[in-house]
């Protein structure tokens, strides 16, 4: 319960109460999408639904890359969506972000490095809003011995969860990120993405939350699955291409 209200604030596009006892986060939305593999228009649903979010995260597989595939522009072309979504936004590599070639920028994912502005954070970025500390993970990045914030973005769920087995039952996990968590070293929530059919979008292991809203549906006009997270109000709720909700409350 909140108390008696004397003001309300504003605080880096968040929004605030103050009273007689301190200072009081309303509320801290997170859109998290994933693995969007350089489909234009789900780079366009974005754009136009940032403005509901404090921050935008997108956890990995921004492009579409692999080495007996033709890049087609598709690098310039989803650079561009980036620069057009407003919000705070914050980004981690996956294995589909990088490739071998002439293209130096393609080399492990230093594409990401020239996208960095004040409100955009990318690979090895760490950051601060709304009182929660984030940081961006990088593709087979080496982890901390032990997570100092919040929110790790980071492309590969730990391993041993159902959020990192796919529904045939073969694991894709990070095994040294799923020791983390089994140590109770692990971030309070970490937003993956990687396995396109985990057995459940959402799974806890040790002190982590994990979440990943990868589904079934490969909807190329409409909204790509996704997760809402309130990070104030502790809930995550999970909205499918196809409408479906699911919800969970994280604490």
């Amino acid at each position: 319960t909140l108390p008696p209200c004397s003001h309300i604030a504003l605080h880096w596009g968040l929004v605030w109460i103050r009273s007689s006892s301190g200072a009081y986060l309303i509320s801290m939305r997170i859109l998290h999408c994933t693995d969007l593999h350089a489909r234009d228009a789900w780079y366009r649903w974005l754009a136009a639904e940032c403005g509901q979010f404090d921050l935008v995260c997108i956890t990995g597989d921004l492009l579409d890359l692999n080495p007996y595939r033709s890049t087609d522009g598709q690098l310039d072309r989803v650079m561009a969506h980036l620069q057009k979504i407003s919000a705070h936004i914050a980004v981690c590599s996956g294995n589909h972000d990088s490739v071998a070639g002439e293209d130096m920028r393609l080399q492990h994912s230093r594409w990401l490095q020239d996208l960095r502005r004040p409100n955009l954070w990318v690979d090895g970025d760490s950051f601060v809003l709304g009182g929660f500390r984030f940081a961006c993970m990088p593709w087979q990045g080496v982890l901390p011995r032990e997570a100092t914030e919040d929110v790790w973005l980071i492309h590969s769920p730990p391993d041993l969860c159902p959020t990192g087995i796919a529904r045939g039952g073969a694991g894709f996990g990070d095994p040294v990120f799923g020791e983390l968590c089994r140590a109770e070293r692990g971030p309070r929530l970490a937003l993956s993405g990687h396995v396109h059919e985990p057995q459940s979008w959402r799974s806890k292991t040790g002190r982590t939350w994990s979440l990943n809203p990868l589904g079934p549906e490969a909807n190329e006009s409409g909204a790509p699955a996704h997760i809402v997270v309130d990070l104030a109000a502790g809930t995550a709720v999970l909205r499918r291409a196809s409408g479906a909700k699911d919800a969970v409350q994280l604490w």
